[in-house]
């Protein structure tokens, strides 16, 4: 579990540059490339943290049902 904690971790550090680089974007296609990167990480935390609380619930911590 902390591999998966820590896969979540940098996937969260690397959104939140991802969201702070995309203002820095000059034209539609950087800005296009940009927000698909922003999708792509938003995905990959959002399915981290589902695959955190699985293993939670898994060993019997009943709060920590995904949403």
């Amino acid at each position: 579990m902390n591999e998966t904690i820590g896969k979540f971790l940098l996937a969260h550090d690397r959104y939140l540059e991802l969201d702070q680089l995309r203002f820095t974007c000059s034209t539609p296609p950087e800005r296009e490339f940009m927000h698909l990167q922003i999708l792509r990480a938003y995905m990959e935390v959002q399915s981290l943290a589902n695959m955190i609380a699985g293993i939670q619930f898994a060993d019997g911590m009943d709060f920590a049902e995904a949403q």
